[in-house]
């Protein structure tokens, strides 16, 4: 029984490394990838003044790219690993607080800030399986992981504050927090073959979860949370 089990798994791989099975996409492969990423999740700090609410939601957009390479067993099915960066996820939080930053009457409103920045890197690795409709369009799908690295800057202030006497200065306040971790990672999309390269349109998605809090005066105080991407990525992928 052994015997047999053994050899039908050398069948097997015989089979699908024999030219039947080959085609112009088995072997070494590379890629480039842009996207347009979202992120979904929670902004928290707990000095926000007036106290409710300290919890604001903090979805934003960047364009992102990724850097891949791998190796395909046959058209059907492929190993990629990839370096995936992209423009920092900003956005303007907590209006109210910043209202109160500089309260009516004043001739300075306008001027009062709250800026959130969050940048998310990241290394994936997946399994991609292909079903051709025909010789030349697919659908693909992928499942694998990622570790990932963020970081998160607020900044909140006023750069012309009410006027008093004596004049009062602008004032800044800012704060870091970085962590890192690992979340699964899937895609679906669609790919044709254009000369011998592959050319993709596919959705991605990834829930990476909270970021810790960081280590200066401040950090204690906010926290990123429930921090999810999805993205809508175009690519090509050339053999080697």
């Amino acid at each position: 029984m052994r015997k047999a089990m053994v050899l039908g798994v050398v069948s097997l791989a015989g089979l699908l490394a024999s030219p039947a099975f080959a085609d112009e996409f088995t072997g070494f492969r590379m890629g480039v990838l842009f996207s347009q990423d979202k992120l979904d999740g929670f902004y928290n700090h707990s000095l926000v003044n007036p106290p409710s609410p300290t919890t604001t939601k903090s979805d934003s957009d960047r364009l992102g790219y990724e850097l891949f390479g791998g190796w395909a067993l046959n058209k059907w099915l492929a190993a990629e690993v990839g370096y995936r960066d992209g423009t920092p996820f900003t956005k303007n939080v907590f209006p109210d607080f910043v209202r109160a930053l500089d309260p009516s009457p004043s001739t300075t409103q306008g001027s009062e800030f709250y800026k959130l920045e969050q940048n998310v890197k990241s290394v994936d690795a997946s399994i991609v399986g292909s079903f051709w409709i025909n010789n030349k369009f697919s659908v693909f799908g992928r499942a694998g992981f990622l570790a990932w690295r963020g970081e998160v800057d607020y900044a909140f202030g006023d750069i012309t504050p009410p006027t008093t006497i004596p004049p009062t200065p602008g004032y800044k306040f800012v704060s870091h927090a970085r962590d890192d971790g690992f979340a699964p990672l899937f895609g679906i999309g669609l790919q044709t073959q254009l000369d011998h390269a592959l050319v993709r349109i596919e959705y991605q998605y990834a829930d990476i979860g909270d970021l810790a809090f960081g280590t200066d005066q401040f950090a204690e105080t906010f926290s990123s949370t429930d921090n999810k991407i999805s993205s809508l990525a175009f690519s090509i992928v050339w053999t080697l």
